[in-house]
């Protein structure tokens, strides 16, 4: 079975090769001027921007960066015209970058080392965070109160192998339950699991911070929370595939610079970002926007270098068999972070 998903991500990796985005023309040079033309050549058009295609797998502010580096115009002054996609469910997404449908994806860190281990060449090239921001939500009428009263019952995920999936199992594992203790319900995505709570169709859910506001409004009742538990989880986690980073390292480069960029226009454009999240974010208020922007600005750090202590913590809980064979950085390119910091890019925007 591992050698036949091996070769279906090869197949999968050849037909990439068709998918990529094509480099911009080059300039042609300007024709030769008339006898007794004037001496100014003739303009040119400015080169084509290059064409990537950017998925992120929820509307949270943890994914909220390249939506920034597009509306604040970062991409476009890289040369770049990034279409910025939502797509649901981390083991959904990596297989649509395994096939070139996108160049860069914000994706559940599970999912994508999961894939490394099967042969996928794909890498997690920054993060969002080191801990992760889900709650754990009841329905008000279900009489949960606490996490030993999920025994049993109903809990909904956006997918199996999923970050809010893996959250569960964690908030399980602490209260001596394991993931067999309860039923798990796939709701497609997170907002989807968090309105199936609300609607009292199943008991409890993951609920990711976007909805949680109101989801305490409606009465659910947290009876976990991310913020406070502090387990280490990389939350935000950029990925992209290793062979077209070293096929197209210069618009890898370009794609995180911007990216950099908008972090710095994040931590310090305060009302602006409050406005995109409120486009990117279904029109939530600008009540709920702010609470949002202020819950993930530490996680933003300026170089977004994911902890070695997020990626091991998912090591030893995820992959526990072979935790003793494996490190950080076999599932890390951080390369193009370390170039830009090299650049001196960080320094000249906190100055």
């Amino acid at each position: 079975m591992r050698l036949q998903r091996y070769l279906a991500y090869a197949l999968l990796g050849l037909l990439m090769l068709g998918c990529q985005p094509a480099a911009a023309p080059a300039a042609t040079a300007p024709t030769a001027a008339a006898p007794n033309a004037a001496s100014a050549p003739a303009p040119t058009a400015p080169p084509a921007l290059v064409k990537l295609n950017h998925a992120y797998v929820g509307p949270t502010e943890s994914m909220a960066i390249p939506w920034i580096a597009k509306e604040a115009g970062f991409f476009a002054g890289e040369g770049l015209d990034v279409d910025v996609q939502l797509v649901t469910g981390s083991p959904r997404m990596v297989k649509a970058l395994v096939a070139g449908d996108y160049q860069f994806a914000q994706v559940g860190a599970v999912a994508v080392m999961q894939a490394e281990l099967e042969g996928v060449p794909v890498a997690i090239v920054a993060g969002a965070g080191d801990y992760d921001l889900f709650k754990i939500m009841a329905n008000p009428q279900s009489g949960i109160r606490t996490v030993a009263d999920l025994r049993g019952r109903t809990v909904a995920v956006s997918q199996i192998g999923s970050t809010s999936h893996t959250f569960l199992k964690l908030v399980l594992s602490r209260e001596g339950l394991s993931l067999d203790d309860v039923q798990v319900l796939q709701a497609g995505g997170n907002p989807q699991a968090g309105q199936a709570m609300l609607s009292g169709a199943i008991d409890a859910a993951t609920v990711d911070n976007q909805l949680a506001p109101t989801a305490t409004r409606a009465g659910a009742v947290t009876i976990a929370d991310g913020a406070v538990l502090k387990i280490p989880s990389l939350r935000g986690g950029l990925a992209a595939m290793r062979p077209w980073i070293e096929r197209n390292r210069d618009v890898a480069l370009r794609y995180m610079r911007a990216y950099v960029e908008a972090i710095h226009f994040y931590r310090t454009e305060r009302d602006e970002t409050i406005r995109i999240f409120q486009k990117y974010m279904a029109d939530v208020s600008p009540e709920e926007a702010a609470y949002f922007w202020e819950g993930g600005y530490d996680g933003h750090k300026p170089l977004p270098v994911p902890s070695d202590e997020a990626i091991q913590g998912l090591i030893d809980r995820e992959f526990a068999e072979q935790a003793s064979h494996l490190k950080p950085s076999d599932f890390t390119d951080l390369s193009l972070l370390r170039d830009i910091e090299r650049s001196g890019l960080v320094s000249q925007l906190y100055q």
